[in-house]
């Protein structure tokens, strides 16, 4: 089993991190609008559904 972190916003607009396996994603989100989000975990290959 592998696991992803990646850093998709780090600065004073707002903070953003992904961490994930195959069966398990997390996403740790301090004040980035949810549309950076979404496009920043497509670009990672991580799909996404509210």
């Amino acid at each position: 089993m592998s696991l992803n972190v990646c850093s998709l916003f780090s600065g004073s607009s707002g903070n953003c991190t992904y961490i994930g396996t195959e069966k398990t994603h997390i996403l740790v989100d301090a004040g980035v609008p949810m549309k950076n989000v979404v496009s920043s975990l497509k670009q990672i290959g991580v799909t996404f559904a509210a």
